[in-house]
């Protein structure tokens, strides 16, 4: 039954394998073989002997795979993209020129190899002239080829990729519409059980308050792409104290903000999972001020910075400390990948029995 399992394995790595070749490696060979025979037919020359032909068309396609895939791989993507525009024409004139006079040794170092009457470096100034025109001409048509075609593809998966970012955007925005029917119905509970609540039971009425808050939050407010950071400050405060109440008296919570946010905006419920994960994971010691979550929401320079530590218990086991998170941490992580590619900065790490949260949104640009 093993060896069955470790063929069947087998059998699909090597598939996965094929399809990869067949992909990517079998279409670029196929290309520069059609370049190869291209090449060898427009300079073919029926007095001349075979092999030399063959061997400087291989040596013309050699040369161009220095253009080809600098150009597409490395200039393109850290310069050209980046709008860094003086930079990319200055490098890639470079790469025609030294990749042209790559190409005009290697053919005639070919060609002295069959006949060493042929010099390597030619004498007349005038020929030699024709030899780099024709040479930088043939790197340049490469390096433009391999522009276009990286920048087609890289514009057709662009195009894919947000198609598939809206359906999926509209997706949650469904899944977000079922989940008001749960807290819309609550934030009515609420209401009438705050009214049933003595007038001297200040605490109880506090808290009830601060739930109906949260649940207004969530239906009124969370309808839009972005809210405003102090709208959502206000929420994780209440959350916070809520939470407080079924921490044991003496639990160190603590709650800062600094820095100047008012005016900026930020998705909604984007900073909940973290402090929920602080609550869900926070230890229970006996001596309740061991048990500690401490969370800082503040404006670095271009940055909205959310950190977030809480105390573990290390007995009573910390598995979720070492994967990358629950389901909440996880949805959080696509969440970042859609809104804020690139633009953000999410780790999590453990220091001195203290489980730290970091997240850094560039949301002041």
């Amino acid at each position: 039954m093993k060896f069955a399992t470790l063929n069947v394995c087998k059998g699909d790595m090597i598939k996965q394998l094929e399809i990869v070749f067949l992909k990517y490696k079998l279409l670029h060979i196929i290309m520069w073989l059609l370049v190869g025979l291209s090449t060898f037919l427009a300079y073919y020359d029926n007095s001349a002997p075979l092999i030399p032909q063959i061997s400087n068309a291989a040596m013309v396609i050699l040369a161009s795979l220095l253009p080809f895939y600098t150009t597409a791989h490395f200039l393109i993507p850290r310069f050209l993209y980046k709008k860094k525009y003086l930079i990319f024409i200055g490098l890639l004139a470079a790469l025609i020129i030294v990749s042209g006079f790559i190409m005009l040794l290697s053919v005639r170092t070919v060609d002295h190899f069959f006949d060493t009457t042929k010099p390597i470096i030619q004498e007349d100034p005038a020929r030699l002239r024709f030899d780099i025109n024709i040479f930088v001409w043939t790197c340049l048509i490469a390096a433009v080829v391999a522009a276009g075609l990286k920048i087609t593809i890289d514009s057709f998966r662009l195009r894919k990729k947000l198609l598939e970012t809206e359906k999926e955007k509209i997706s949650t925005e469904l899944n977000f519409l079922r989940s008001q029917i749960n807290p819309h119905f609550l934030f009515n509970v609420m209401n009438t059980i705050y009214f049933q609540i003595d007038k001297e039971n200040k605490q109880a009425r506090s808290s009830v308050e601060k739930l109906s808050e949260m649940l207004r939050y969530q239906l009124y407010d969370c309808t839009t792409d972005k809210i405003e950071i102090l709208k959502e400050i206000d929420f994780i405060k209440n959350y916070v104290s809520i939470q407080t109440l079924r921490m044991e008296k003496g639990s160190d919570i603590q709650l800062y903000t600094t820095g100047h946010m008012n005016g900026y905006k930020i998705p909604p419920l984007l900073i909940l999972p973290i402090v929920e994960n602080a609550f869900k994971h926070v230890s229970h010691f006996k001596d309740s001020s061991l048990n500690k979550i401490h969370i800082l929401l503040q404006q670095q320079d271009h940055d909205f910075v959310i950190e977030v530590s809480n105390s573990f218990d290390s007995l009573n086991g910390n598995k979720h400390l070492s994967g990358s998170g629950g389901l909440g941490i996880q949805n959080l992580k696509r969440r970042l990948e859609l809104l804020f590619p690139e633009k953000h900065l999410f780790e999590i790490k453990i220091a001195d029995n203290l489980y730290y949260s970091t997240l850094k949104l560039n949301v002041y640009d």
